[in-house]
């Protein structure tokens, strides 16, 4: 980008994710930073994060100050507000005149001839904002007499009937923990891997690059980065680590891929667990990483060189689709599907989720899940497995899916995942169902549902 203000460049990524339907982390991720000060790079992601998250209050406080309906501002005027109220509400740093200011010019050249009234208009809303605070709706929780799936949905800005199914199945409680997790930034997570002598060495060598760590809760493997950005230490450039969510992790875990082992990954990309089957399988083992979209597998491509995995072979390719690229008969040890979803278990690292996902797609990403278990079933060995997975919490993409499955595919079976986990992650197996559930509000991880399915003949 060539802007070089951390306000405008915020901007801009925020007016790709809502028109272009990109995805913040990627935008952030693919920054280009070398123009741009730490304080700066941080500012940015802050606001992008901060503007999603909080969308949905931020434009009912637009519409309790506007004199015109929310739906005829323009969506970049619309936007421009949420930018500035979102400094103005939640960020003591930044004076509230500074937001006001900078907001008013970017409307002024924004707005081609219209320029001078779209700036009154920003100027005019924001300044009596900041005049009469008072006005300003506060986030609350729902109080006698209110609708509580309505109240929450404002408050900690998710879609309305996503709060309502919830509500139904976790309650009022557990509900309101939930929207609040989703809305704190999620802990950056590492994974060490085997280019590293250790976990302790990645730690010092980290350490000495000014950036904090702790070790995970929940994996023997990983570090928390208490603060800094790893990403851009030359242990990252060596390959001693790779950025990934501990959930995402446990969910590799689960498939207890054995040093040798042939392994099918039908839906890889970006490749965080394809790249660490690949290390559970050692050199002699064979990933193959299949992607639908070949734009998808770059990134894995580059970490495969990062960290010297020779072993994991990007493929293009529809495995939902029974002509996918594999000679009849060729089977796998272990086939591990990380099926396209809904995400709604992932919102805290990609809050646009929450304002895409619909009643309508969730029926057609349980279509597509149903048809990519059925073909992957097919690749698996008499005596192997099938590990399936979503980053959702939603029942259809999860524990029915399942059952659908097994209903209709007699040859396979559960495996207790506690017999697969470490001990120190069993408890996240759900009881009775043997199957693996993290939350974010109770973990502190990702929203994962997985389960590993045995090919008995």
């Amino acid at each position: 980008m060539a802007e070089s203000d951390p306000r405008r460049i915020a901007f801009t990524i925020l007016r790709r994710v809502e028109q272009e339907g990109a995805y913040s982390s990627v935008l952030l991720q693919h920054m280009d930073a070398g123009e741009l000060e730490p304080r700066d790079l941080a500012l940015i992601t802050e606001l992008v994060y901060g503007v999603l998250r909080r969308q949905m209050y931020l434009d009912h406080v637009i519409a309790s100050f506007s004199t015109r309906p929310l739906e005829r501002i323009d969506p970049d005027l619309r936007l421009t507000l949420r930018l500035a109220l979102y400094q103005v509400l939640f960020l003591t740093r930044i004076p509230p005149h500074a937001a006001v200011n900078e907001a008013v010019n970017m409307a002024r050249t924004r707005a081609g001839h219209r320029a001078d009234a779209a700036a009154a208009f920003v100027n005019g809303l924001l300044r009596t904002v900041v005049r009469e605070r008072s006005r300003v709706p506060p986030q609350r929780l729902p109080r006698q007499g209110d609708d509580p799936a309505a109240a929450l949905a404002v408050a900690e800005s998710h879609p309305e009937w996503l709060v309502r199914r919830w509500l139904e199945r976790f309650g009022f409680e557990e509900t309101s923990r939930l929207l609040i997790a989703q809305n704190r930034p999620a802990p950056m997570a590492m994974r060490v891997t085997r280019r590293a002598s250790s976990r302790q060495s990645v730690a010092a060598a980290l350490q000495a690059e000014s950036i904090a760590t702790r070790p995970s809760r929940w994996l023997d493997d990983f570090l928390i980065a208490v603060d800094g950005a790893p990403q851009r230490t030359p242990s990252f450039r060596r390959g001693d680590l790779y950025i990934q969510d501990e959930a995402s992790g446990l969910v590799a875990r689960l498939a207890d891929a054995g040093p040798g082992c042939r392994i099918l990954d039908a839906c890889a990309a970006p490749g965080g667990k394809a790249l660490y089957l690949a290390e559970q399988a050692g050199p002699e083992g064979l990933v193959v990483a299949g992607d639908l979209h070949p734009s998808r597998l770059r990134m894995l491509r580059e970490n495969i060189e990062r960290l010297g995995l020779t072993w994991c072979l990007p493929v293009a390719a529809d495995f939902a689709d029974h002509e996918a690229p594999l000679r009849t008969g060729v089977t796998f040890d272990l086939v591990f599907l990380d099926a396209p979803c809904s995400g709604t278990g992932v919102t805290r690292r990609n809050p646009e989720l929450r304002y895409r996902v619909s009643p309508e797609s969730l029926d057609r990403l349980a279509q597509v899940q149903t048809s990519l278990l059925d073909r992957c079933a097919c690749l698996v060995r008499p005596g192997g497995a099938l590990v399936y997975s979503v980053c959702s919490l939603e029942p259809e993409e999860g524990v029915q899916q399942v059952s659908r499955f097994l209903d209709g595919h007699q040859q396979f079976s559960l495996e207790d995942p506690r017999l697969l986990m470490p001990e120190t992650a069993r408890v996240l197996a759900v009881e009775g169902q043997q199957v693996v559930v993290t939350l974010p509000h109770r973990d502190d991880l990702d929203g994962f549902f997985a389960a590993r399915l045995v090919r008995q003949r």
